[in-house]
């Protein structure tokens, strides 16, 4: 199944589980660092994972921001449901 991300359909189970921010752990750090740092020290790893942390928060944000108007029209829809 090939997702929308500027268009999230939200009440389709597969795409309303999807992760919004995508995960990042100790392995994909030392991988980024192994591959893309010259010197391992303190100030480039912290470098290296701010610049990986910021770049994964600005591509969460823009899948939000392109689904503003569903998840406030999806969260009215459920809203509703509970008051029936």
């Amino acid at each position: 199944m090939i997702m929308d991300w500027k268009n999230v359909n939200l009440t389709n189970a597969y795409e309303r589980d999807q992760d919004i921010l995508d995960s990042y752990s100790f392995d994909t750090l030392l991988l980024e660092i192994q591959c893309n740092l010259r010197e391992i020290n303190k100030e480039t790893v912290k470098k290296q994972f701010m610049e990986s942390l910021n770049s994964k928060i600005e591509s969460a944000k823009e899948v939000f921001f392109s689904n503003i108007d569903n998840i406030v029209k999806q969260a009215e829809k459920e809203r509703n449901n509970l008051k029936l």
